[in-house]
């Protein structure tokens, strides 16, 4: 391989000072550029990029401690055994099998990457040497260990080799704990409309350890009406190996948050061979890789809930049910319903106090949906309280309303006289029951006859009134002949209450008059 000049005493000093505080602040090497294919006959033999001078040995691994410069990369020898390259390299390629079953492990390969591509595009001839000598030790052989008699031997020939000691312990004990592919979660909260999504970018190592220093970039790249795109927002993974960021949720629907997390260091060599076998090979050192993790969060908007009566009147012993359109999601979700009254008044319906009757059903769309019906114990006002569920985008909602009127069937009846005497006057309690509430309702109570058993034909008609349920006495009838005389008894509608009569014959509505 071809030579630079060696660094003076001072200038190693300086740079070695300055790559051991660039170490212990994990400083991370910038992405390195793979190299384009070059033509027939160029120039490939790699140059002393940043390292020391040491002894030759005849072999790849002697002459130089460090990187090399190959069309503008740091590599390092991965086959210090062979000879010397002079011949040049072969176009980059990837790769986690150097030798196939012969070679070193898996795990030693990974560690070896994980360590070119973290330290080795620092231009530091220290740091180059301990990268230098730390690959070596995982894929050279037992004896270029670095504490084996050839590996010991290369760095003690360096210009620092207790500090590169010290870094390639470090190095080692690093690609121990973190080496292999590295992961990236996103987790996104739900957010509502006018919120905020909160997103959390987790980063992992290879042992599943959290990576602190990793730049972060999140965006939420959907676009279009539904959701604008959002972002691109930069950080950087903290000591737990996360990264937070919050995103503005304008608008309602699902949206893909996307973390792109850089500066990775790699779990596989990019190597570069050599144009002749028995020539060494090298790996790049400092190139990175971006990883992409995604996930996909609601952002929750509201929804519409409209209430319709079914029917809007009824009669008492009818069903009353509600139609419930719930506008925002067409997803399938559950109501419940929940029927409160009855008031005196349509004004004064509401939902307050414990419900008279409940019932459930899922609304199968954002359409129109009657959920069952049910039977209103009594007549008056009722309002209807639903409660819809939300889904992924929208937040629930409730309405109350779809007011019903339920019209009571009240009765009314008779207690008049079994007999009396003809010229005789009477006065008869008439009974009204099933009033919804204590309102004012006209009663007529009619006689007929005597002998109209049929009530065609009124003879004498007294009109009382009273408030709601209970008796009310009618005035004096004057019973004028014998016979059998028959009572009838009607009772006005209101708006709560249809109208009521007596059946003509019932007990109580018959009186026999005698002479």
């Amino acid at each position: 391989m071809s030579t630079t000049t060696t660094p003076t005493a001072p200038d190693v000093r300086r740079r070695a000072t300055a790559a051991l505080v660039a170490l212990l602040l994990a400083a991370a090497a910038g992405l390195v550029a793979l190299p384009a294919p070059r033509a027939a006959g160029a120039d490939d033999r790699a140059r002393h990029w940043a390292g020391f001078r040491i002894p030759r040995t005849g072999h790849a691994a002697g002459g130089w401690i460090g990187g090399y410069r190959l069309d503008d990369a740091p590599v390092f020898v991965v086959t210090p055994g062979r000879r010397p390259n002079r011949a040049g390299f072969k176009p980059s390629r990837a790769t986690a099998d150097l030798r196939g079953p012969k070679g070193p492990s898996e795990a030693a390969t990974e560690r070896a990457a994980w360590i070119l591509s973290r330290y080795g595009g620092h231009k530091d001839a220290v740091q180059a040497a301990a990268v230098d000598a730390a690959v070596l030790h995982l894929l050279g052989g037992r004896g270029w260990r670095f504490g084996a008699r050839r590996g010991a031997a290369r760095i003690k020939a360096s210009g620092d080799p207790a500090t590169v000691r010290r870094y390639v312990r470090l190095m080692l004990r690093g690609s121990r704990a973190s080496a292999g592919p590295y992961a990236a979660t996103v987790a996104a909260t739900t957010a509502d409309v006018g919120g905020v999504t909160g997103v959390t970018v987790s980063v992992t190592d290879g042992h599943g350890g959290p990576v602190s220093g990793l730049p972060v970039r999140v965006t939420s790249p959907d676009g279009g009406p539904s959701q604008p795109a959002a972002g691109p927002l930069d950080t950087v993974t903290g000591d737990d190996g996360r990264a937070l960021v919050r995103l503005a949720a304008p608008l309602s629907g699902w949206r893909t948050v996307v973390a792109e997390v850089g500066q990775v260091p790699l779990h596989w060599l990019r190597l570069r061979r050599a144009d002749r076998k028995r020539q060494a090979s090298v790996a790049e050192g400092g190139v990175r890789r971006t990883i992409v993790a995604s996930t996909r969060v609601a952002v929750r908007g509201p929804q519409s809930v409209t209430l319709a009566p079914v029917p809007s009147s009824l009669v008492l012993g009818g069903q009353a049910a509600v139609s419930v359109t719930a506008q925002g999601d067409a997803t399938p979700r559950a109501a419940r319903a929940a029927l409160h009254g009855p008031f005196a008044t349509a004004a004064t319906a509401t939902c307050t106090g414990q419900a008279v009757a409940t019932t459930t059903g899922t609304l199968p769309s954002d359409a129109a949906y009657t959920l069952p019906a049910v039977q209103p114990g009594a007549g008056g006002y009722y309002a209807w309280q639903v409660d819809v569920d939300g889904t992924g985008t929208v937040i629930p909602a409730g309405s109350c309303g779809a007011v019903v009127k339920v019209r009571g069937r009240p009765t009314v009846s008779a207690s008049a006289p079994a007999t009396a005497a003809v010229g005789s006057s009477v006065q008869v309690p008439v009974t009204i029951s099933g009033m919804p509430f204590p309102m004012r309702v006209d009663v007529r109570l009619k006689l007929y006859g005597p002998g109209d058993t049929s009530c065609s034909n009124a003879i004498s008609t007294s009109s009382m009134s009273r408030l709601g349920n209970g008796q009310v006495v009618s005035g004096s009838v004057l019973l004028e002949s014998a016979g059998v005389y028959s009572w009838k008894v009607e009772a006005d509608p209101g708006d709560l209450w249809q109208g009521a009569e007596s059946v003509c014959g019932a007990p109580g509505s018959r009186t026999q008059v005698s002479p």
